[in-house]
């Protein structure tokens, strides 16, 4: 799969440089660092702060107007889960870890976008916050396992860990919002939120065991920054 990524940079690349030296089409390669967390059936709260893990990823933006930009992203990082944490299933003693690769690629929308440059052609700083949609795959191993006492196995296991069947990869959609300030004239920064539904009960490791009708996310927040490397 990264190969495909590679290339989809390459052929991006090129399409961007052939564009020539339009005053809003530009491309940038940029790099996130930041956190990753995850909602299922080893958390009680949609977000649970202790549980929170690093992530960091790469990825390429065209800039095809002021307002709005196509990006391909990898992602990578980790999640975890523990019933330690939560108040009416501390006593089922859950827990699980696995990390994410992530592929995707997503429309932004900069809602407030404008162009790099004045009239006279001198270089402007510009802040530009944007909503972003997009579709991804994302692969994982979740380690699931029952770490309580072992005459209370039965009263909490339907079916023993690691469950049989469980999906390794994920069709995702992206969404989320951020903003995006260039600071130099081949330099910006940035940040960004996303949340990842995974339409899936199995990314914690726990389907059977756990509600299978409520679907799995994880989410990733960060710091970007990013070089535009063609265009003016």
């Amino acid at each position: 799969m990264q190969y495909r990524f590679v290339i989809l940079l390459l052929l991006l690349s090129s399409y961007a440089s052939a564009q020539g030296r339009s005053k809003h089409r530009y491309l940038e390669v940029g790099f996130l660092f930041g956190l990753t967390n995850y909602s299922g059936d080893i958390a009680e709260k949609r977000i649970e702060i202790s549980e929170t893990k690093p992530g960091y990823g790469a990825f390429l933006r065209y800039q095809i107007s002021p307002k709005f930009a196509v990006k391909t992203h990898m992602y990578s990082g980790s999640i975890a889960g523990d019933d330690k944490n939560s108040k009416t299933h501390k006593e089922r003693n859950f827990r699980f870890s696995t990390s994410l690769t992530e592929f995707g690629a997503v429309a932004e929308w900069h809602v407030f976008g404008k162009a790099r440059f004045n009239s006279t052609g001198v270089q402007k700083m510009t802040f530009s916050p944007y909503l972003f949609l997009g579709v991804g795959v994302t692969f994982a191993s979740p380690d699931a396992e029952y770490y309580g006492p072992p005459d209370k196995r039965n009263e909490y296991l339907r079916v023993p860990f690691p469950e049989d069947g469980l999906r390794t990869r994920f069709v995702l959609a992206p969404m989320g919002a951020g903003f995006k300030a260039n600071i130099l004239e081949r330099f910006c920064l940035g940040a960004d939120i996303g949340w990842r539904p995974v339409f899936s009960d199995d990314l914690d490791g726990v389907h059977y065991n756990g509600s299978p009708k409520y679907g799995d996310w994880y989410y990733f927040l960060g710091i970007t920054a990013s070089f535009i490397v063609s265009g003016e």
